[in-house]
């Protein structure tokens, strides 16, 4: 005979079934959310599906796997695409990067004694990691945390469990390093906090010590055996005042106020019942949240061309503000009150994200007018205006052109070239070190030659030989001047694109 939940276990679930379905809203407003990255991943993604069978993707890229730790969305995405059109695809792919983390934080509080405090992680669920379309480590993020809860809960099955726990280690590897990191201080944490209640003996550490290498030694030797691992680069790090401003970024949104309120709010709940003695932090998550900060203190914000490593920290030190804390013996109008404002705050943000995407529409039907013209196997070359009052630009402009912060978003739309006309444009994520694709020459040698995305000043000093299109974004901006090597095609507003006619810059 089925038992039924108490009524609490029925509420519990309703409101964890209502908060995804809150988190996952803003997913049905627009086909391709205004994450930066997103649109470069995406192309990539379709690459790799496409290839060897499609001529253009062919002509363009080839495959090129090797031992990466930040495969997720490469391994993930091409089979999507074999049932689910191309924009349906990440949007999945996106809305599991959205709810894996904050699914994989409430598995681990409620295993550490959480209840319902752990269903607030729901209000870092969009940050500035998620907005920036850095998708693995959003989804290596849930699955180590998903691996931590299940550590703690079928850790007495000692064979059984280390070996799932380290094939789990293994994807963790290949979904984001960052990830196995995150993984790696858990499970250190919460064996060093049972090792300190034992007597410290040969009896109680050898076995602990033999699980721990059992888990790790793959992923160690995979990092040894990654182009990661050798390649070099002066590590970059952040000032102080960049440091203290980056501690906010798991609340990152498009409304610097509103970052500002929820982390108040959030960091005010914790605290104070801590000091009242009505909640604690579970010793595994406070020692390894001091890890964490540790590790934001001392980690580069650049090194070995990856961007934002000290922010990763940030991120992870969020989710783990939920999962660790317990809170206990509120009364009952306590928790009423403190439910009601977080979930008033999770309600205001998500429908800040809604409002911010459901703008972005109009950019992106610019960038589809203006990419009408466009052909299969033709080369597009972009450039983003550099408005003439930035300021002035922003406060006229949609939220979903930038975020909190100043982070410019519409970077990587030019990507739509790929994604919806099989052309090429020169800024794919493409390096061996982190991609599994490589672009082919001549094109390779067109973008050595563009470098980075370049502006209406880089556009008029540029060699456009090569190129049949040019598209242009944030061309509302700015007052263009006129051009003889080009020919007006297409669009309005956002975006317009032109013919290339006359491929030679001007001589200054």
């Amino acid at each position: 005979m089925t038992s039924v939940p108490p009524a609490r276990d029925r509420l519990w679930l309703a409101a964890l079934s209502a908060l995804c379905l809150v988190l996952l809203a803003p997913l049905l407003v627009v086909d391709m959310p205004p994450l930066v990255d997103y649109p470069n991943h995406l192309a990539r993604i379709l690459v790799l599906a496409s290839l060897p069978d499609d001529p253009a993707m062919a002509r363009f890229y080839a495959a090129q796997w090797a031992i990466i730790p930040n495969l997720a969305l490469d391994l993930a995405g091409p089979p999507l695409l074999r049932v689910l059109p191309v924009h349906d695809a990440g949007r999945v792919l996106i809305g599991v990067a959205i709810l894996l983390p904050a699914v994989g934080a409430i598995a681990y509080g409620t295993m550490l004694g959480g209840r319902w405090w752990p269903l607030g992680v729901a209000l870092v669920a969009y940050n500035r990691t998620l907005l920036e379309g850095f998708l693995n480590f959003n989804l290596s993020v849930g699955l180590a945390l998903l691996l931590a809860a299940a550590w703690l809960r079928w850790r007495r099955h000692a064979v059984i469990t280390t070996a799932l726990v380290a094939v789990g280690a293994v994807a963790l590897f290949a979904c984001h390093l960052m990830g196995l990191v995150l993984f790696a201080i858990l499970l250190g944490a919460q064996e060093s906090v049972r090792l300190l209640r034992l007597p410290l003996t040969c009896r109680t550490l050898l076995p602990a010590a033999a699980r721990l290498l059992a888990i790790f030694t793959v992923p160690v030797l995979l990092y040894g055996l990654s182009p990661l691992h050798g390649m070099g680069g002066e590590p970059v790090y952040l000032d102080l005042g960049g440091k203290v401003a980056q501690l906010t970024a798991a609340f990152t949104n498009y409304v610097d106020t509103l970052d500002v309120v929820t982390a108040c709010a959030v960091l005010a709940v914790p605290l104070t019942a801590l000091i009242l003695g009505r909640g604690r932090l579970a010793p595994p998550v406070a020692l390894a949240m001091s890890v964490l900060l540790a590790g934001y203190l001392m980690a580069p914000y650049a090194w070995k061309g990856t961007q934002q490593i000290d922010t990763r920290f940030a991120i992870m030190l969020g989710f783990l503000l939920f999962a660790g804390f317990v809170p206990l013996r509120w009364p009952r109008w306590c928790g009423i009150a403190a439910a009601a404002v977080l979930s008033g705050l999770l309600l205001f943000r998500t429908s800040v994200v809604a409002t911010a995407w459901t703008q972005h529409r109009d950019d992106l039907a610019d960038i589809r007018a203006a990419l009408a013209p466009v052909h299969p196997g033709q080369a597009v070359f972009v450039a983003m205006a550099r408005p003439d009052d930035p300021a002035a630009y922003q406060r006229a402009g949609p939220w979903s052109r930038r975020l909190s912060g100043g982070i410019v978003t519409p970077t990587h739309l030019g990507a739509l070239t790929l994604i919806e006309h099989r052309a090429w444009w020169p800024f794919a994520f493409d390096n061996p070190e982190q991609q599994p694709i490589r672009t082919l020459d001549p094109y390779r040698g067109m973008a050595l030659r563009i470098g980075d995305l370049p502006d209406q000043d880089g556009l008029a000093r540029a060699d456009l030989c090569g190129f049949d299109v040019v598209l242009l974004l944030q061309a509302d901006g700015t007052r263009l001047l006129p051009d003889p090597r080009l020919l007006p095609l297409a669009g309005q507003g956002f975006a317009r694109s032109y013919a290339v006619r006359d491929c030679h810059a001007a001589e200054p």
